[in-house]
């Protein structure tokens, strides 16, 4: 106590401190700036408060509910990020990786969880990308006027998303558009993390005509033998679908792996059919379709469409429709995008009808989708039926197709995910 009042003495603006406070201060004086980053970081996680962190290590499993069994976790947590195997950790010669609080004890101190936390009890939290930014955390709109944000990719989404205030991967967090309707999108849902409240007042889609997501799709996933040497196996359905088979451009996947007379081998050609009927994760949002996205909600779900090809006049409409005021001249921030190759700008004619015979199941829910939105008058229903018959004539028209649409049930309980806690939540 002698040694603690003469330090204090010494050192004036101390005296009005507690003495645990002083002795605080003087151990970052002491041990540093790498002292103090320590000490931040364990008060941090002490109070629950910053979990930045977006892996628990390839050891962390994902049990669902629905059933008995448990899968290694996939990318939910770690979704844009990349997952490391046992034993890869990069500072593996220095000793293993620093113990990280586990999910089931940041769970238990949080008053609020949120549904996908609750789904998947108690090993997953909520990703931080799926979070509002600062300024949107935590509002709670209207009753009636909430939504959660149906992420489909290769939409547009990442850019609506950072609209909204979600953070995604967004270059800032100061990117969403001001009104009503990014203080209404509550939620998210975006493939594997369902996080919508059960009691959402309406689903918030976007959407893009078909043939057009698919062929973005196809060159977000493709890989070349440069990738795969740095993804160490990550990418091994990938490399089935680019690497093994002949499947450099969209246009050779209709050509060889579609054609009757298609020059793939019998395997690649099945390959071909699974990755546009999204039956098999060759490529993330394929695999991720419009069937995957409206089948996951409710079936009376309420539901408002942004259109791609329309982003200025949907947002506008809804907002309008919230009590907001309509905006001129919006400019949407333009995130996730990956850029086009001269090849991939070449589609023959037989090809794409090629493709939009195995799209058609896309294409009908697409259709659906639109059909059920709130906000799309039958003008602007038609508006996009003329456009969507610019790239599959036969299938705009027709409201069937040849072949019936894959049941993707075991798909939703793997990924989506439904809650069945026993006993309420948490225990």
């Amino acid at each position: 106590m002698q040694i603690r009042s003469s330090i204090k003495r010494r050192v004036p603006f101390l005296e009005w401190l507690p003495s645990s406070c002083t002795w605080g201060i003087l151990t970052i004086l002491v041990g540093g700036l790498s002292g103090a980053f320590v000490s931040f970081f364990t008060l941090s996680m002490h109070r629950g408060g910053d979990w930045s962190y977006t892996s628990y290590g390839a050891e962390t499993i994902r049990v669902a509910h629905y059933s008995n069994d448990t899968t290694t976790a996939s990318s939910s947590l770690n979704h844009h990020t990349s997952i490391r195997q046992s034993g890869e950790h990069s500072n593996s010669i220095r000793g293993p990786p620093p113990k990280r609080p586990r999910p089931i004890d940041i769970l238990r101190k949080k008053k609020h969880p949120t549904p996908y936390e609750i789904a998947w009890y108690p090993n997953y939290l909520l990703p931080p990308w799926a979070h509002k930014v600062k300024g949107l955390y935590g509002y709670k709109p209207p009753n009636g006027m909430d939504a959660c944000y149906v992420h489909i990719g290769k939409t547009a989404g990442s850019s609506i998303g950072c609209a909204l205030g979600f953070q995604l991967h967004c270059k800032n967090n100061k990117q969403y558009l001001p009104g009503r309707l990014p203080k209404s999108a509550t939620h998210i849902f975006h493939r594997e993390v369902y996080d919508c409240r059960p009691d959402a007042s309406h689903y918030l889609f976007i959407v893009r005509d078909p043939l057009a997501r698919s062929r973005s799709a196809f060159v977000y996933g493709r890989l070349d033998e440069h990738m795969m040497s740095q993804e160490k196996g990550y990418m091994d359905n990938r490399k089935r679908l680019y690497i093994d088979c002949p499947f450099q451009t969209i246009n050779d996947l209709a050509s060889k792996g579609l054609a009757k007379d298609g020059t793939a081998s019998d395997e690649c050609k099945q390959r071909a059919k699974d990755m546009l009927m999204g039956t098999v994760w060759y490529e993330t949002h394929h695999y991720f379709s419009y069937q995957y996205y409206l089948e996951a909600l409710p079936k009376d779900a309420k539901i408002l469409v942004i259109r791609t090809e329309h982003l200025e006049e949907d947002w506008n409409d809804i907002e309008v429709g919230l009590g907001g005021q309509a905006q001129t001249n919006i400019t949407f921030p333009r995130e996730n995008s990956q850029p086009k190759q001269d090849r991939d700008m070449i589609l023959g004619e037989d090809e794409r009808m090629l493709l939009c015979k195995y799209l058609c199941i896309e294409i009908q829910v697409y259709k659906d989708i639109l059909r059920r939105a709130m906000n799309i008058n039958d003008e602007q229903y038609e508006v996009s039926m003329s456009e969507l018959s610019d790239s599959c004539p036969i299938e705009a028209k027709e409201t069937g197709c040849s072949f019936s649409a894959p049941d993707i049930s075991e798909k939703l309980k793997e990924n989506r995910g439904y809650p069945n806690i026993k006993g309420g939540y948490p225990k």
